[in-house]
């Protein structure tokens, strides 16, 4: 799905990925995946249509993480 993504803005990523997040203190979108077990953190360049995995983790680490 990502590799057929047009971007434009993240409100549009949103549309596709509902579930999906922008956090702007780490400029990161945050991807829900696997029933929601499991984060996506990528950096999404909309101008050069670049999307770089940052980090896959359980949803338990994730929220270690961000205490």
């Amino acid at each position: 799905m990502a590799t057929a993504g047009q971007w434009k803005h993240f409100p549009e990523l949103k549309r596709t990925f509902p579930a999906a997040d922008y956090a702007p203190e780490s400029g990161t979108v945050i991807f829900n995946i696997g029933g929601n077990k499991y984060r996506l953190i990528a950096r999404v360049d909309f101008e050069e249509r670049i999307l770089s995995v940052e980090a896959v983790m359980t949803h338990e680490d994730y929220e270690k993480e961000t205490l």
